[in-house]
């Protein structure tokens, strides 16, 4: 199993409960304190494993946020682990979604962030100053 399978499954499908005990992992209910009418969210973090996902006010994940480098207390992922491919350049990113005839968007400067739709999901690659991917979030195409 990888985690791009678990994206649309509910919280307490057997799938994810698999995941959140293998990784020992607690589910963080996150709700509108300030009356801001902000939707309530639940999180399920791994900073060992190196990936958070986040679940919607309908306790659906519709986020994976997948770190590449270690980054504000989380290790980075083992990439085969993740069910999409790990790009080692903004470049490299670039040519295989073109390759494969995946509509994508890029930051402004077209070095900093590119984000490929791949119809029912999208992956945004983020990638650092020096040019190396740091963060991999894979997104609903609903969410």
């Amino acid at each position: 199993m990888n985690l791009l399978h678990l994206l649309d499954l509910a919280l307490k499908s057997d799938e994810v409960t698999e995941v959140i005990e293998r990784y020992q992992i607690s589910v963080v209910y996150d709700f509108d304190r300030l009356h801001e009418d902000s939707l309530d969210v639940y999180w399920a973090s791994s900073p060992q494993a190196g990936f958070e996902l986040r679940f919607n006010e309908r306790q659906v994940l519709d986020t994976i946020f997948m770190y590449a480098l270690p980054r504000t207390g989380f290790s980075s992922i083992e990439p085969s682990f993740t069910g999409v491919p790990f790009y080692s350049s903004f470049a490299e990113a670039s040519a295989a979604l073109q390759c494969d005839g995946i509509s994508f968007r890029t930051s402004a400067e077209g070095q900093g962030w590119i984000k490929g739709d791949f119809g029912t999901y999208q992956v945004h690659y983020e990638f650092n100053q020096d040019g190396a991917l740091s963060l991999v979030t894979v997104m609903a195409a609903n969410a």
